[in-house]
This record gives C-alpha cells, structure tokens and sequence, in this order.
C-alpha cells in the first residue's frame, strides 16, 4: 500500500494530528502543537472533550458488537489511541466482544492512513485500511479493501468527529443519507459532533483559530444534528452530550460542558433476518 503525501504536510497544521495532540499522544508536529496549545488556551476542556470522545467510540462499538453487529466502517478514523490512555482503540474493543469482528479503517488523510495501516490492521487481515474521501461512502464499499465485508450483514458505520469537518450542510447531510441507502438491515451509524450549544464564546473561538490555519470547523446545533440523523430511529437514550450517552464511565460524572459535543446511535428501521 502506498500514500500520496501533500506538499507542506510538515509545516501546516492537520486536524487529526492536532487531536492526538490534545491527547497527549505523539504523533504530531511543531505545527499540530502550536496551534493545540493555542486551542487550549482559549478552551481549557478541550483535552477532557477529546478523551470523552475516544472513549465513547470504544465504549459504542462494544455496545453495537453485544447487538451482534460484528463488522464496522470507521469513517475518518484517526491515529491509533495513544497507549498510555490504556483505552482500546474501537477494533480492539469489538474483538472482546466479537472475536471475528472486522473493521474497514478509512480516512482521507494520506499521513493518518500510512500510521493506521502500520498499527490498526489485523494479523489475519479482519482490519483493512484505506485512504478515501469518506464522503464517498458508496465508492469506499466498493474498493477491494472493502470485500471483506458482507455487504449482506449488518454493519456499524461511526462518524465520530467527523460530521463537524463537513462544514456544507448539504454534503452532511447527503453522505448520511447515502450510508442510510446502502447500509444493510440491522445496521447503525454512531455519530459523535461538536457543538457551541454548551460553551458559545470558547466554541466560537476555537473555530476561529482553525479557521485561521486554513481548517474549517462547523459546530451544530442540537436540532442541527437531530435532523442529520433523520429518519432513522435514535436508540436509547437518544441525542445526549457525548460524556452522557453511556452510564457506566467516571467521565459521565462531569459537567456536559466539558464533552462539548453530542453524540446518538440510530438504528436501521428494517429487521435484519
């Protein structure tokens, strides 16, 4: 497998480099810190939202595994968690549940797939890698890296913080509605997605600061993405900050200002037999 490398890529900043940084992982450049810290100091929960978000991932795709769904697409996938979280990353945490789980890693950034097919994939090759616009869903699930999966089997399609990078409204809204079109009966989309519902001014802020390094940040409003994940039903407990959605992890005992972000899973209406 070999990736394309941008021109520049060392000196300008990357959103997923710059969420490892927040963290506290290493895979990141002077660029990705510098503009990290500045990040932090406008909203000093940042960090906390991040590590909310990572586990709510590991902590979903165990919760859909138990509902037996055994293959996931994870959209913008990211670098891998960093180890001294001790938190699985999401394949890690279905293989507990589901020994046979398979996963299909996408992102569209060239450098996060180079590090995703080095430590993501599987021994046996249950995990592929690829690097795609994931916009693109029904050209990704028709790749060669894609036909380990049964497109007849229900699977688990997570967009976590991912949807926010999307800033149109309508490209939003037309890549959920096409993994709805292509996504097998018994199928779920778990979405994670900032917010300035919680924090207007440091929210606003923090999109500023990207916006001036040239990455565009769209927070939603609750209804905003409520209607994102329309008409599929919402499982229980619906939309919710991030850090509330699972009951169970010391991080939902913190304020929902510090997840600064929703999160919901929405089931296929249909049966899966």
């Amino acid at each position: 497998m070999s990736f394309h490398f941008p021109d520049g890529w060392v000196t300008i900043p990357a959103e997923p480099r710059v969420y490892d940084y927040l963290l506290g992982g290493t895979d990141n450049l002077r660029a990705d810190r510098a503009l990290g810290d500045a990040l932090v100091s406008a909203a000093n929960w940042l960090p906390r939202a991040a590590q909310i978000n990572r586990m709510y991932g590991v902590l979903t795709v165990a919760h859909l595994a138990r509902r037996g769904i055994r293959q996931f697409v994870d959209l913008g996938c990211g670098y891998p968690t960093p180890a001294f979280l001790e938190m699985p990353n999401p394949h890690e945490a279905a293989a507990r549940i589901r020994p046979d789980a398979r996963f299909l890693h996408v992102d569209q950034d060239p450098v996060v797939a180079s590090h995703a097919a080095a430590f993501l994939s599987g021994p046996r090759g249950e995990h592929r890698v690829l690097c795609a616009d994931i916009r693109k869903v029904g050209d990704l699930l028709a790749t060669p890296e894609a036909r380990q999966l049964d497109h007849n089997q229900p699977m688990g399609f997570l967009l976590h913080d991912v949807l926010a990078w999307i800033p149109d409204d309508s490209e939003a809204h037309q890549l959920l509605a096409d993994i709805r079109t292509l996504a097998p009966a018994g199928s779920a989309i778990s979405i994670t997605h900032a917010t300035t519902d919680m924090r207007r001014e440091e929210g606003q802020a923090v999109v500023a600061l990207y916006a001036a390094h040239g990455l565009a940040l769209r927070p939603r409003s609750y209804a905003e993405i409520r209607a994102l994940l329309d008409p599929w039903p919402l499982e229980e407990p619906g939309l919710l900050p991030t850090g509330r959605w699972h009951a169970d992890p010391l991080h939902a005992e913190l304020p929902d200002a510090q997840s600064g972000a929703y999160a919901a899973v929405s089931m296929h209406p249909g049966a899966h037999r």
